[in-house]
């Protein structure tokens, strides 16, 4: 009994309960981070023996044409950001009015999340392919052809557009809409009655309502952006046409498991996970300064 009473008071309890989360992620979290940034001191294959290079990886990515361009594609992809946001509120907003059937609308846009990347990826590199359903409309009412994987500007904006705009559309949704139904009615109330329409309502009262869960969002499309694209692009365009679609998660795989350059692709993994953890802190600090 004195035993339990210093176990309870020594504060030792919530150790002693979290202890197998804490093992687990150290086993499969701080474990692999560490070993990745060792690993990028190293020249190795991902088999044999490491030979330590210091930071030559890190100067020969400086100086790489191919680690330029995936930073280059990235960025275009977060330029698809803003539009995945003002597009998933706007039918949000729509939704919540009320219209006829706007459950049936939220399961159908909610189905690609359903399917996956992969997946979505195979079924959009048929439609999009130059004997595709899409290009076979298209042909009919033009009579040309628009070659969707195989033009660098067409494939890399293709790529943005449904994987940041559409294919998170439906968790978009959801998650909006959750977050717009926790608003006090009374506010919706006060603005019907102040003869506030559609437009004002949305700018005045949601979304300064939900700009917590709006900076979520942004920040959660972010780390999409950088380190879920891969499966989604690598079954689109494989990275093409060329490097038009080479992104810098792409690029890993392809150092890691098509060149057996396993050290460099570290590096690589190094600079991909500090991007991540700047836009953590900077969340974090967005929701310390909203707390304020």
């Amino acid at each position: 009994m004195h035993n339990r009473r210093g176990f309870e008071r020594d504060g030792a309890a919530p150790y002693v309960f979290l202890a197998p989360l804490l093992v687990l992620l150290a086993a499969f979290m701080i474990y692999p981070v560490v070993m990745n940034i060792i690993t990028s001191f190293t020249e190795w294959k991902g088999y044999g023996p490491w030979k330590w290079i210091w930071l030559a990886n890190y100067k020969t990515m400086i100086a790489d044409e191919e680690f330029w361009t995936s930073i280059k594609n990235t960025a275009l992809m977060v330029l698809y950001i803003p539009l995945s946001t003002i597009v998933t509120l706007l039918i949000t907003a729509f939704l919540r009015e009320g219209i006829r059937g706007w459950k049936v609308y939220r399961a159908i846009l909610y189905i690609p999340n359903l399917l996956g990347y992969v997946l979505m990826g195979v079924i959009f590199s048929i439609y999009l392919r130059d004997d595709g359903v899409l290009n076979m409309a298209i042909k009919r009412l033009t009579g040309s052809t628009i070659h969707f994987l195989i033009t660098p500007v067409l494939a890399i904006n293709a790529v943005g557009f449904l994987l940041v705009v559409f294919l998170h559309l439906g968790f978009g949704l959801i998650y909006f809409l959750a977050a717009m139904n926790g608003i006090d009615k009374s506010i919706y109330e006060a603005a019907l009655i102040d003869g506030a329409g559609f437009w004002r309502t949305l700018f005045k009262v949601s979304i300064p309502s939900i700009r917590f869960s709006v900076e979520f969002w942004v920040v959660f499309s972010f780390i999409e952006v950088f380190a879920r694209m891969f499966s989604f692009i690598h079954t689109l365009t494989q990275g093409g046409p060329g490097y038009s679609t080479f992104t810098l998660e792409y690029g890993i795989f392809i150092q890691a498991f098509s060149k057996f350059k396993v050290g460099y692709s570290s590096a690589w993994s190094v600079v991909l996970f500090l991007f991540c953890a700047m836009i953590s802190i900077a969340q974090i600090r967005l929701m310390k300064r909203r707390d304020e």
